[in-house]
This record gives structure tokens, C-alpha cells and sequence, in this order.
């Protein structure tokens, strides 16, 4: 059995809550990480237009 399956059906116990929280935590957590990614990203491209002959 999968850990998201096992999950799944853990939330239909008292462990509802703290499974809810952990599972927010890790969207959270990607959120930030793709977030961060696209940032970088931007930044990255901002250099080469500007400072692309300093890059051949």
C-alpha cells in the first residue's frame, strides 16, 4: 500500500487533524519551492538579456 493511500485511509480516524496538518504543510512547502523557482528563474533570464555578451 502506497503512503498516500495509507494516508487516505487514516483520515478517517482521530488522526484526521494531524494528517490534515501534514499534508498542508508539504503544499506549503512546494508552494514556496515553485514559488522560489519561478523567482529564480525570472532573475536568471533578467541577467542573460542584460549581460548576455559578458556570457559568450
Amino acid at each position: 500500500m502506497s503512503t498516500n493511500k495509507l494516508l487516505d485511509v487514516l483520515c478517517w480516524t482521530p488522526l484526521a487533524k494531524p494528517i490534515r496538518a501534514m499534508r498542508i504543510h508539504r503544499i506549503n512547502r512546494v508552494a514556496r519551492e515553485n514559488y522560489d523557482k519561478r523567482k529564480i528563474d525570472k532573475l536568471i533570464n533578467q541577467i542573460v538579456v542584460n549581460h548576455g555578451d559578458l556570457l559568450s
